[in-house]
């Protein structure tokens, strides 16, 4: 295969080339629109960030931005019009990371999120215990900001289901509270040692394990959940394709991907269900893994057959270290609470040849990074391929993601190696976890060192926006408010000594780029999305108000009224009725 055809596909994430190149030389039609939408306040995100009146829509491209009257003209009998009444349209968002088959699962197990006392989450296990059939009691979205460094307690989950083994996943994805009966088929005691870089808790004053598991040792109990059945996960992947449609979502990087996400995708993807452009990240041999060996490499080779005009899966997902609460996350400098460093999952030359391998095949790859010794790592590893590797691929842009810490000398090194910083913000501000878990184990001054987005920009590097849902909040206007006010956003908690890092804020502009035309500079589709101009995809947002015209500790009351995926309205709040 050739160079150029390498490229091609390498950059080809989301549109075929030919309907690109089509949408791009199309002129303004003669024949009406098949939609228009009128007397609104249209940010553009162009290279002027300019803002305009009106747009029309045919064929899923804009083919026309500019004033109510200019737009006008394409109104015709069966063109549907959309009245803005001064509404906020801009493009519509790309969260560059997320998980969306985990959060439609989100539905079907026993959903803990939101609880905020040990009372709260047995009373809502409890009430589950009917829901949950089968030999498995699953649940999601354990807060491990109300227990300490060690976790919660096993005994928290007697009387719930004795009969069942019970498998409640923590917010973060890296650690699960199970119960004796699963501790017990996967044959860990109070003799065992962890595997490889998991972490069993104990305890105190014992070794008897306390139920909390941690990355491999948590995998260790995943691995024997019976596999998910097709039909739910196409119903979990719809709902969450909703769900991410009414936040103005049109396009995600999934980096949670396996041969099973893929068949869901292209499930949807038949029907005409999936109204989301979507690059997956494959998930790489190592924590976590999906498959091995072998059964890897097939998965990357059959990967094509699952692909469409809206699917990708020309990514790698490699997870470079853990979390801080876990104390897995990989620092330069020890943790307070132990006397390490976070496990390490590999060692640097094994990353650099796992990113080597992938590199020269032309893959984007996305590392999971919390600690500045794993972002470090995984920006050596892009330099070294691209000073090792094949040329052909050198301009390909890569994500470091997550960001907790970023050592100061490392912040420029994203513009140097043209990688896109995704950073979770709807994480960074002053919680139970910052004070439970995040101060103890880093300690005050990292603490407030944590998420610095306005250095790595100012030293020319690219901000992404990624939720890490269902590992974060969907809503991106809950992260675009976080990054501004460096506060909670379902209500403003008092200044105090643990305060992360207000002069690391950036401005609203900011982070619309960061989920418009960044995503799309993310995944090398600038040309085609992420702003709304003449001969791109018409993905937009609308919302209810205009962001620019609000206090910043509003955005996250904004509602989106209205969505459009290539030129089809998908989500309809209220109001905005065609005429």
């Amino acid at each position: 295969m050739g160079n150029n055809t390498r490229m091609r596909l390498s950059i080809s994430l989301l549109l075929i080339a030919s309907t690109v190149l089509a949408a791009c030389a199309k002129q303004p039609p003669k024949d009406p629109a098949d939609l228009v939408m009128l007397k609104g306040g249209i940010y553009t995100v162009d290279s002027q960030r300019s803002w305009a009146q009106a747009a029309a829509i045919d064929d899923g491209i804009i083919v026309a931005v500019g004033t109510n009257e200019e737009i006008s003209a394409y109104v015709g009998d069966n063109t549907e019009v959309v009245d803005l009444e001064g509404r906020m349209a801009m493009p519509g968002i790309h969260d560059s990371h997320v998980h969306p088959l985990e959060g439609g699962y989100e539905q079907v197990y026993c959903n803990l999120w939101e609880l905020q006392s040990v009372d709260e989450i047995v009373d809502a296990l409890r009430a589950c215990k009917g829901t949950q059939k089968g030999a498995w009691f699953n649940a999601v979205g354990l807060d491990l900001g109300i227990f300490g460094l060690i976790g919660p307690d096993k005994s928290i989950l007697d009387g719930i289901a004795e009969d069942k083994y019970i498998f409640v996943d923590a917010q973060d994805g890296h650690a699960a509270l199970v119960n004796d009966k699963v501790l017990e088929l996967i044959g860990i005691n109070a003799e065992s040692l962890a595997p490889g870089d998991g972490i069993i808790e104990r305890r105190e004053g014992s070794r008897e394990p306390n139920g909390t598991l941690r990355e491999s040792s948590r995998d260790l109990a995943d691995k024997q959940r019976p596999k998910r059945d097709q039909a739910t996960s196409v119903w979990a992947m719809q709902s969450a394709v909703k769900l991410m449609n009414s936040h103005g979502i049109t396009s995600a990087y999934d980096v949670w991907i396996g041969e099973h996400e893929m068949q869901v995708y292209k499930a949807l993807d038949d029907a005409g269900e999936l109204s989301l452009r979507v690059l997956g990240g494959i998930i790489d041999e190592g924590v976590f893994e999906k498959h091995t060996g072998e059964d890897f490499e097939r998965v990357l080779r059959d990967r094509v057959n699952y692909e469409s005009d809206n699917i990708s899966y020309n990514s790698i997902k490699i997870m470079v270290d853990g979390v801080f609460e876990g104390e897995t996350g990989a620092t330069l400098e020890p943790y307070h609470s132990v006397d390490h460093a976070g496990p390490q999952f590999m060692t640097p030359d094994q990353l650099n040849a796992r990113v080597m391998h992938h590199y020269n095949r032309g893959m984007l790859i996305h590392f999971h990074t919390m600690g500045d010794r794993a972002v470090r790592e995984a920006l050596d590893a892009i330099e070294y391929a691209r000073e090792n590797g094949d040329e052909a691929y050198e301009n390909l842009r890569h994500t470091v993601s997550h960001l907790g810490l970023v050592h100061p000398n490392d912040r420029p090194r994203f513009a140097e190696l043209n990688t896109g910083a995704s950073v979770t913000m709807v994480w960074a501000y002053n919680d139970k976890w910052t004070q439970n878990l995040e101060i103890p184990s880093l300690g005050l001054e990292r603490v407030r060192s944590m998420y610095p987005i306005r250095s790595i920009q100012a030293a020319g590097g690219v901000i992404l926006g990624g939720s890490d849902w269902n590992y974060g909040e969907l809503d991106p206007l809950q992260s675009i408010e976080t990054a501004i006010t460096r506060d909670d956003p379902r209500g403003p908690t008092p200044d105090s000594e643990y305060d992360t890092l207000g002069n690391e804020n950036v401005d609203l502009a900011t982070m619309i780029d960061a989920y418009t035309i960044n995503g799309a500079w993310q995944i090398h589709a600038e040309d085609v999305a992420g702003s709304i101009e003449t001969g791109k995809r018409a993905d937009v947002a609308i919302y209810d108000r205009n962001l620019f015209e609000i206090d910043a500790y509003e955005i996250s009351e904004a509602r989106v009224d209205f969505t459009i995926f290539d030129g089809r309205i998908v989500y309809r709040r209220h109001g905005l009725q065609g005429q």
